[in-house]
């Protein structure tokens, strides 16, 4: 008996691994087409049946109806599958070794709490207790991780596409902009991520977002592995409603495997930096502004949202996270969130005036925008206004309450 076949419990799961196909000849998954999202992927593959029995294996440890779709021709079928819970535990008939036993026993009766076994006519239990003394022999035949079998009333000749979903395969698109770059660009990439232990081949792929979208990567740690990924750039379209990227070129991807692809480089026109803030005649203090950068392009800006780096690399400041949301066609502004480096403090004159002075701390100037109110009992009113704060200075504002109307101006 070769000792290297022998299993224990412990240790069954890597045993049944190696003993795969997929496994042991590194074989990829071929897929008829790849459909990505943030959250895993549908695997799409086909088949033609011709028996009333048709065992198709996938490279999965489980699957749920929920994460299975499947149409035929002829549409007269049972699916079934089988885990590998099943096959991961002795049964009857089984030959197994237990610790200083003689010989090897068989497995006569399985029951949750104990193994009754059998050698010439002998018989011992062995308790869920003393589990850990067991070994038995992993069978070379041991198919995939999970198969289905596909059941017709007779041979006939049907073809048959089937579908599952893997969250261990998904996408995500992702962009960057250098905004201090002399021809800043805003560079759309979409993300792969195969962190299944198959590798896996498709002739085409396409990429939709989900609903829920993965938590954004802080680094891009994995970079050096695209090198073995061979991906090509999609092109950008639409389908049911959602904005897609799809290629029908091939696909590779090796298990466990990262990679970044270059989507569109869209060349922006301008750059602009604003500073916001929502005042009211009650406000009092300092209050830091809310930092917005608006981007501007002759060409259509992307159709996808997702998470922006904007690249900074100053020795002082690595990334600036952020979030690209498609607005108008060729303009759209990104929320960094509060900042100190504008600010809007506040001084009252009277009931009816106050001085406002905007400071800017930032070695370029900016657009600050002001958004003012003042309600009571009686009246709401608003007014607002936009202004350039040169750099390292200070612009004031004068805010005044008629009986008519709230205003504010330049000093």
């Amino acid at each position: 008996m070769n000792p290297l076949s022998i299993s224990r419990p412990g240790l069954l799961s890597a045993a049944l691994i190696s003993a795969t196909p997929f496994a042991a000849a590194q074989e990829p998954v071929a897929a008829d087409w790849l459909y990505l999202t943030g959250n895993g992927s549908w695997v799409a593959r086909s088949a033609t049946l011709r028996q009333a029995e048709t065992p198709l294996p996938l490279p999965v440890d489980q699957l749920s109806s929920g994460t299975f779709w499947w149409s035929a021709t002829d549409p007269d079928l049972q699916v079934t599958w089988q885990s590998t819970d099943a096959a991961s535990w002795v049964s009857d008939g089984s030959l197994v070794q237990v610790g200083d036993w003689p010989g090897s026993w068989t497995v006569i009766s399985v029951t949750e709490d104990v193994l009754i076994l059998s050698q010439a006519g002998v018989r011992r239990s062995l308790p869920k207790t003393a589990w850990d003394r067991l070994s038995w022999v992993v069978g070379q035949s041991q198919e995939e991780s999970l198969s289905l079998r596909v059941h017709q009333p007779d041979d006939r000749t049907n073809d048959l596409a089937y579908a599952w979903f893997d969250n261990r395969v998904s996408a995500e698109v992702r962009y960057s902009l250098d905004y201090r770059a002399e021809n800043p660009v805003l560079l759309q990439q979409l993300v792969l991520h195969n962190d299944a232990d198959y590798d896996l081949n498709a002739p085409g792929y396409s990429y939709a977002q989900s609903s829920q979208q993965p938590v954004m990567m802080m680094a891009r740690n994995a970079m050096a592995d695209s090198e073995s990924a061979d991906v090509s750039r999609p092109q950008a379209g639409d389908s049911s409603g959602q904005a897609t990227l799809s290629s029908d070129q091939p696909i590779r991807m090796p298990a466990n495997s990262h990679a970044w692809i270059p989507v569109e480089e869209v060349a922006l026109d301008s750059v602009d930096h604003q500073y916001r803030f929502n005042w009211s005649t009650r406000q009092q203090g300092s209050m830091p502004g809310q930092w917005h950068m608006t981007v501007s392009a002759d060409d259509a800006l992307p159709a996808i949202a997702g998470p922006l780096q904007i690249a900074v690399w100053d020795q002082q400041v690595a990334l600036l996270e952020t979030h690209y949301q498609p607005e108008q066609e060729t303009r759209t502004t990104l929320s960094l969130g509060s900042s100190d480096m504008v600010t809007l403090g506040t001084e009252s004159l009277s009931g009816q005036q106050w001085e406002l002075v905007l400071t800017n701390r930032n070695s370029h100037e900016v657009e600050a925008v002001l958004d003012l109110s003042h309600w009571d009992q009686n009246r709401n009113d608003q007014a607002g206004i936009s202004l350039p704060v040169p750099a390292n200075d200070s612009v004031r504002l004068q805010v005044r309450l008629s009986s008519t109307q709230l205003t504010v101006r330049p000093q």
